[in-house]
């Protein structure tokens, strides 16, 4: 049934609800659209925080992973420039109170690697009142003394690298497009702090790897002395006592000098083959930790006939850092066998996992009792619980006086 008006309509009235309507549709409309854009700025955030959180996390990881400097400072350059949209960086370190060193520079403009002087350079002032620096002025450049950077530089944020308190250093970064802001300082001063623990952490196991270098030259030397050198002057004993029976006539007295003199430089022989394997394995980078092994048991133990057996489970090749690492330790454990065990038989196994590397030398000589042995006495096994922690791995060893001695190394890959 069709409708029907009944009632005259109100024209104007209906015009008014009408515009009333529209007016709501577009209040409603603007405050749709300011929400949008709210969501949109809000979600931006989001990422930039996600992002910020991902390249510390990064950095943070390349701390745990015990990574060498130059690696860290690459990372370190890498980030900061991702961070926050810059195309240049540094790292500049206090090698004393008076100078900085660029110790990494990546993208482009290309910092120097001129030493910065502290006093009278932006990044000394950095370094000295130790609160970050932001220039978007090419024109102030020049006043501020930023010796480290060309002249195409257009934009600046110096951000100090600090430790326990005080500051190592100063992290750079350049020319981002449109300049740096305000919101861009405190990112790259928590960036800094993070970057600053991965750079003193890889300093200072530099510097420990150096000692440990030290410490084996020095260890070495002593054994030369104590073993090679010491041979030698009995070979030249023997020879010239040799010398003084062959010319009184006592043909007996001289054998048996000889005799003496020829085991002597033997064990010489033996000797200088062990230090030579200790100095450098010669296959070890190129076919491995198996075939260094090999060498080795077959170098020294074998012609000091000490029989060996070596086993592998499941070869493979790993970083040459953890091969080195597990080749001195073996190196190690073999010379206190060869040293202090009294050994008939010595087994080395190598067993590989998808996860795990594990390293057993296992002797059936005199043995010893752990807990009776003097601390000055356990120098060996100290150096294989330090390297052993240096690759974060698990040292376990056995021992009883008449049964032999077995150390076990267990490394995470």
């Amino acid at each position: 049934m069709p409708y029907q008006i009944s009632e005259p309509v109100d024209i104007p009235r209906l015009q008014q609800i009408l515009n009333a309507l529209e007016v709501e549709i577009d209040e409603r409309e603007q405050v749709a659209a300011a929400l949008a854009r709210q969501n949109a700025e809000l979600y931006g955030e989001l990422q930039r925080r996600l992002a910020e959180s991902e390249s510390f996390n990064r950095v943070l990881v390349s701390l745990l992973q015990k990574t060498v400097l130059e690696q860290v400072l690459n990372i370190v350059c890498t980030e900061a420039q991702g961070l926050i949209g810059a195309t240049g960086s540094a790292v500049l370190l206090l090698t004393d109170q008076a100078w900085l060193e660029v110790k990494h520079r990546l993208g482009k403009p290309l910092a120097a690697v001129e030493p910065v002087p502290v006093d009278g350079s932006l990044a000394g002032q950095v370094v000295r009142q130790g609160e970050p620096v932001l220039l978007n002025d090419p024109a102030l450049f020049a006043q501020a003394q930023v010796y480290q950077w060309p002249s195409d530089l257009t934009a600046l944020l110096a951000v100090p690298l600090r430790v326990n308190g005080g500051v190592i250093g100063v992290l750079d970064v350049v020319n981002k497009a449109g300049g740096f802001t305000e919101q861009d300082v405190p990112v790259m001063s928590v960036f800094a702090n993070q970057a600053a623990m991965a750079i003193e952490h890889a300093r200072l196991q530099q510097q420990a790897e150096q000692l440990a270098v030290l410490a084996e030259r020095q260890r070495l030397a002593r054994e030369l002395h104590d073993s090679v050198t010491q041979s030698l002057y009995s070979v030249t004993l023997y020879a010239n006592a040799a010398a003084l029976a062959l010319a009184a006539g006592k043909g007996d007295v001289t054998a048996g000098y000889l005799q003496e003199l020829q085991e002597t430089a033997q064990e010489g022989m033996r000797d200088m083959r062990l230090l030579i394997f200790q100095l450098h394995p010669p296959v070890l980078e190129v076919e491995g930790l198996v075939a260094a092994l090999q060498a080795r048991l077959a170098a020294v133990e074998g012609r000091a006939g000490l029989p060996t057996e070596f086993r592998v489970a499941g070869e493979r090749r790993l970083p040459i850092a953890i091969e080195a690492e597990l080749f001195w330790i073996a190196q190690e454990a073999l010379n206190n066998v060869r040293k202090h065990a009294a050994a008939q038989h010595v087994t080395v196994h190598l067993h590989f996992t998808a996860a795990t590397i594990a390293l057993e030398v296992l002797d059936d000589g005199v043995g010893f009792d752990p807990g009776a042995v003097p601390a000055e006495r356990r120098g060996g096994l100290r150096t294989i619980a330090e390297r052993t922690a240096h690759m974060g791995g698990k040292l376990t060893y056995e021992s009883m006086p008449g049964a032999g001695t077995r150390v076990k190394v267990e490394v995470a890959l």
